[in-house]
């Protein structure tokens, strides 16, 4: 199931800016950073995902030269480089401390490639970094879901539209916040919400 984000906006935007830099997605494990990337990489012609928990990938770091870089994911993910706009996904990027680093020279070398790169626990990485890319990378920032985007990973289409009516009805007030005492139990980590979507079973989701 695919739980529409409010953060997928701010992507857009992002992609449409004209003064665009490369792009650190920061937020905890689990809350979705991964699968909004992917959702959103349907924008693109070309998509390359890395993981640098892989070795492979991680790897590709290590070289300096950032046409050398490319050439290289391209080659390593079966992608034919071309004009088509391309978003380069750079996943567990706290991984390799130089690869946040080398960010900047993306931004300065290859301003055509759309850069995301996404972590969890960056505030340690970038303690490590000699030289970050101070003033040279976009930041967006994703929370677990909120109560809207819990309802729609429940597919509850009309709280989310009694929602938006000001003041709220008053049959509406009891129901809705049942839905938001549910959601407070539950929780807003995406996979286990599609989970309690499939089998409305609140106590697998406490385990």
């Amino acid at each position: 199931m695919k739980i529409r984000r409010k953060a997928y906006s701010k992507l857009v935007e992002w992609k449409e800016s004209a003064d665009r830099k490369p792009l650190l997605l920061r937020g905890a494990r689990q809350v979705g950073k991964t699968t909004l990337v992917r959702e959103f990489a349907k924008e693109f012609a070309n998509y390359i995902e890395l993981n640098l928990e892989r070795e492979a990938d991680n790897n590709l770091f290590k070289i300096d030269e950032i046409e050398k870089i490319f050439s290289a994911a391209c080659l390593l993910k079966g992608i034919v480089p071309d004009n088509k706009p391309t978003l380069l996904f750079i996943d567990e990027i706290q991984e390799s401390p130089k690869a946040i680093m080398q960010l900047r020279y993306f931004y300065e070398e290859k301003p055509e490639i759309f850069i995301i790169a996404a972590g969890s626990l960056l505030e340690f990485t970038i303690k490590k970094v000699p030289s970050f890319p101070v003033g040279r990378i976009d930041y967006l920032y994703l929370h677990p879901l909120n109560f809207e985007e819990y309802l729609g990973g429940i597919q509850h289409k009309g709280a989310i539209e009694t929602l938006q009516i000001i003041p709220i009805p008053d049959y509406a007030h009891s129901i809705l916040l049942n839905l938001f005492h549910e959601y407070t139990i539950i929780g807003g980590m995406p996979e286990i919400v599609s989970q309690y979507n499939k089998d409305k079973n609140i106590l697998r989701c406490c385990w």
